[in-house]
């Protein structure tokens, strides 16, 4: 693999900018994927991840694209996008290989994308997502970090969306394991292999991570957590609003509805309650009845011991 490693000394764009590279087998390697541009300098980071840092580790993600393209050469997915590979290939014993190079292509492209310079807070709307699934920013931190500490060897610490709940998780993934091929909606990731921290940090992988947090660009994040909620169906919005409202009338041991008390300790109904007028439709009331019904089903212990 002589040649590869020439390239990549002769500089990233030319290794990853020509139209085929050179094969070990004597064949060209057509460059399906190639390394996008990062949107600001390699220094801009400085002083959490030095210029020294993201340079190897672009290099690193350089060797990872090549080994991509030469795997993909030939196959079936030799066409698909990055992400339709690492949710195919990740139940396929068969294409492992195209599967552990495009996740961990798929993870590097998401990993800086989700940084930005300085940093900053979470918009308030972030804020009370966050709030609702963690208690609060610095509780979700700590849960980020101790999902880093608890991962043995290498691999990637997330903050996920699930599509089904609406609800915001942090999970780990190695191997033949990622958010996508389990149809989670990736929102932040944190590279936790030792490419990424070890000039930086030594084995301190704990101060890596809190540096990671403190570069976040949750401005990206939001956006995608809104983009996610609104492309679901409108069942799972339902669901979602009446959890919200469960968690308001859970404070509750009466609620006066119009002309009488309704004890929340039955089986709560949002037509009994009254939330929808008589101008409703029997096909509203019954499909947000269905949602609610749903929710009671999903909880861990019933709706009288909230």
């Amino acid at each position: 693999m002589a040649a590869p490693r020439a390239a990549l000394r002769g500089g990233l764009r030319r290794m990853v900018s020509a139209a085929s590279v050179w094969c070990a087998h004597g064949r060209t390697v057509r460059t399906a994927h190639s390394l996008a541009q990062l949107p600001y300098a390699e220094n801009a980071l400085v002083p959490r991840l030095s210029a020294r840092t993201v340079k190897r580790h672009r290099a690193y993600e350089a060797q990872l694209i090549y080994g991509l393209n030469a795997a993909l050469q030939g196959s079936e997915l030799e066409h698909s996008s990055l992400e339709e590979i690492v949710t195919v290939a990740a139940h396929d014993p068969q294409h492992v290989r195209e599967y552990n190079h495009a996740a961990e292509v798929w993870n590097h492209a998401f990993y800086w994308a989700r940084l930005t310079p300085g940093g900053g807070a979470p918009p308030d709307e972030l804020t009370r997502w966050i709030s609702r699934d963690f208690g609060g920013l610095q509780s979700l931190e700590t849960q980020i970090l101790s999902s880093a500490r608890g991962l043995w060897g290498s691999g990637w610490t997330w903050l996920v969306l699930d599509r089904d709940t609406l609800r915001l998780h942090v999970v780990n993934s190695c191997g033949l394991t990622h958010p996508l091929a389990v149809g989670l909606k990736p929102l932040l990731a944190i590279d936790l292999w030792e490419h990424a921290y070890m000039l930086d940090y030594g084995t301190d992988r704990e101060a890596y991570v809190r540096s990671v947090l403190a570069l976040v660009d949750w401005q990206m994040v939001l956006g995608d957590v809104v983009a996610a909620a609104n492309f679901t169906d409108e069942h799972t919005k339902l669901k979602y609003l009446i959890r919200l409202s469960m968690e308001d009338m859970r404070r509750l041991k009466h609620v006066m509805v119009q002309h009488g008390t309704i004890d929340l300790t039955e089986t709560p109904s949002l037509t009994k309650l009254g939330v929808l007028s008589s101008s409703d439709s029997p096909a509203a009331r019954s499909l947000i009845d269905a949602a609610m019904q749903d929710v009671l089903r999903e909880s861990p212990v019933g709706w009288e011991q909230r």
